[in-house]
């Protein structure tokens, strides 16, 4: 083993088994196993919505009821997230990450073969808790296990697998329901899941006594708190979803969101006087760590408000059918694909914060320019738009992905990581939200009532007002995101200074890494 090599590990607190070490192939086979749930479930969030309607035939109900099974799933996911971080760091990321395997076969194997609609549906949140158990740990077994000087080229990897799961999600989805049947799209799952369990159980290192000891597995588990956590997420992120169709007002979206507010009030006020906190708020002390969230929501508020609101602009004004606006869309998610590798490279080389600055400034120049532009006609707009948005983005997302996990200590990585996701999670659903208002308030409410539902029944400079108008918001969203991650670097360290001095973007792409012939700083703790 290179002595180099030995000092990184040494200083991130690693310990090396005796006859463990297999170099760089052993940690290809880790990363290939969390990239390869992460391609699972982003898989499986993108084929299901080609089969809705399919399933909403089989078993003869309509659509309100049969989105249930992508809002069910999406709440399961993100109400469990935390809980299943504290559990992880508790009794070991590797047990948790492989009975999320598990749970997820199974969830998928009970949703083909369930034979009335309710059963799918349960089934789907027993997907989810499987989903949600792989979520929380994927990201903590990359920082745990890997060397420093790799972190993020395997974060860019996968991305890489996240994104292909999206770009594959609907044609496979599609080709499965109508040459097979729908319930081929969950049995699809079924054997990834035991590829991506067996190659976890054999390569993923188990957690030192260390880690778990650190972790607090000999303070009693905050039950109350987790179950507090969950049940006001789960409240709270249903009635902002009933709200986008069934109205801000209902009493059942009023009701649910203000008694999931007070929950997590009191769940927070609780937290806070606990020595041993479940939410971790001690870690928003570090500016850092606060200002990286800060910016990984308001980046999910504008890529989910895009992948909203942009399929409605290519089909109400530029024409587009459903297969059309698919292959535009694949050309945004190839971006990820083909440049999420450097991405991570560049992320081993240079201060992350700095590159993520750039980033969101280069998406919210990009997003602004296509609100002002979005009127002409044809495509031309349209895909330059997102093939900068994507590299943006690509940018954005790996580096941040580090800067996040850096910063957690090493026996809470799990609950680190359960958080980072949560955080990107809600600002996905209000992402929605937000581009849907924006949209609305620039549409005369009785244009909206004539339409129906109908967009393309609305006059077309009504459509590209409210367009414009969302895509405006988007822009500052991504400012803001640009702002906070400004912010966040360490006291006295201008990340532009930090990502330019460090720049060295011929090596990184050639592979190599400047960071390997330099020690680097122990994780903070």
């Amino acid at each position: 083993m290179d002595i180099r090599h030995a000092m990184h590990l040494a200083l991130s607190g690693r310990t090396i088994e005796p006859g463990k070490e297999r170099g760089i192939g052993r940690y290809t086979w880790i990363v290939f196993s969390v990239a390869l749930s992460s391609f699972i479930i982003r898989l499986n969030m993108a084929s299901i919505n080609v089969s809705l309607p399919t399933i909403s035939q089989y078993f003869d109900v309509d659509v309100t009821v049969v989105s249930k099974l992508v809002t069910g799933y999406f709440i399961v996911i993100t109400s469990a997230l935390l809980l299943l971080g504290n559990i992880s760091d508790r009794v070991g990321l590797k047990k948790i990450f492989l009975l999320g395997s598990i749970v997820l076969a199974t969830g998928s194997l009970l949703c083909g073969l369930a034979p009335c609609f309710w059963m799918l549906l349960g089934s789907r949140f027993i997907q989810g808790t499987g989903a949600a158990m792989l979520l929380a740990t994927s990201y903590a077994i990359i920082s745990r296990f890997l060397p420093p000087d790799r972190v993020g080229s395997a974060f860019g990897i996968t991305t890489t697998a996240s994104a292909l799961g999206v770009a594959l999600g609907a044609p496979l989805g599609g080709f499965f329901t109508d040459h097979i049947s729908w319930h081929s799209v969950f049995f699809f799952n079924v054997p990834a899941c035991l590829v991506a369990m067996i190659i976890g159980f054999k390569h993923i290192p188990n957690d030192t006594d260390k880690d778990l000891t650190e972790g607090s597995v000999k303070k009693p588990f905050d039950i109350t708190g987790a179950c507090l956590s969950a049940l006001g997420l789960a409240l709270f992120l249903y009635g902002v979803n009933r709200g986008n169709h069934a109205g801000w007002l209902s009493p059942v979206t009023v009701v649910c969101i203000l008694t999931g507010i007070a929950i997590l009030v009191v769940f927070v006020a609780r937290d806070r006087k606990r020595k041993e906190s479940f939410l971790q708020l001690e870690l928003l002390n570090d500016r850092r760590f606060r200002f990286s969230m800060i910016a990984t929501f308001f980046s999910y508020v504008m890529l989910s408000g895009n992948a909203f609101i942009l399929p409605f602009y290519l089909n109400t004004i530029q024409g587009l059918n459903a297969g059309q606006t698919g292959i535009a869309l694949l050309f945004y998610a190839l971006t990820f694909v083909f440049l999420s590798s450097y991405a991570g490279r560049l992320a081993d080389c240079v201060r992350p914060a700095g590159l993520c600055m750039v980033a969101m400034l280069s998406a919210s120049a990009c997003t602004f320019i296509y609100s002002v532009t979005l009127h002409q006609a044809g495509l031309f707009s349209t895909l330059s738009f997102l093939l900068v948005f994507g590299t943006s983005y690509v940018f954005f997302y790996t580096p941040n992905n580090k800067h996040v996990m850096e910063q957690a200590p090493r026996d809470r990585q799990g609950r680190v990581s359960g958080l980072f996701v949560m955080i990107g999670n809600l600002g996905m659903i209000f992402g929605i939200s937000v581009f849907e208002t924006a949209f609305s308030r620039s549409v005369p409410p009785e244009e909206l009532a004539k339409a129906a539902g109908s967009y393309s029944a609305i006059p077309k400079s009504l459509l590209l007002s409210g367009f414009s108008n969302a895509y405006i918001v988007g822009a500052i969203c991504c400012a803001l995101a640009a702002v906070a991650m400004y912010l966040s670097p360490a006291k006295n360290r201008h990340p532009l200074e930090a990502a330019f001095r460090e720049l060295r973007l011929l090596r990184c792409l050639q592979g190599e890494n400047p960071k390997r012939d330099s020690v680097h700083e122990p994780p903070r703790s």
